[in-house]
């Protein structure tokens, strides 16, 4: 067996401007749970028994152009459509006009957080 092989995704990190309101927009808006405080300006969101989100505060504004380089995650959710409502209401950038079909019932979209970081979502209809 290969020990170096990747078996799973432990944990995506979130580097923000400004803790407070990127903190809002995750555990406000899109729900998370579970926040354990790191730090002043830090804390880890738990997502299901072995996975979760780390946030922290202080860093230099990102552009929020879609088409710069950089690394994003995806979040799972029962259905993208609902997300992607929620998210409009709440007036938050999407990258899409909608949901995009990938599979037989598997959508996907992107938006972008209120620093700049760009996260995907992945669902039903």
């Amino acid at each position: 067996m290969d020990e170096t092989k990747i078996l799973s995704i432990n944990m995506g990190s979130i580097y923000a401007e400004d803790y407070e309101t990127c903190f809002s927009f995750y555990h406000d808006i899109l729900g998370l749970e579970g926040a354990s405080p790191t730090g002043s300006k830090s804390c880890y969101f738990n997502i299901g028994k072995n996975q979760g989100l780390y946030l922290e505060g202080g860093y230099e504004p990102s552009e929020g152009n879609a088409k710069t380089a950089r690394t994003t995650f995806t979040l799972e959710v029962s259905s993208a459509a609902a997300m992607f409502e929620k998210l409009k209401k709440k007036g938050i950038r999407t990258i899409q006009k909608e949901p995009m079909k990938m599979a037989e019932n598997i959508f996907w979209f992107q938006c972008f957080d209120p620093c700049g970081n760009m996260v995907e979502f992945m669902g039903g209809e």
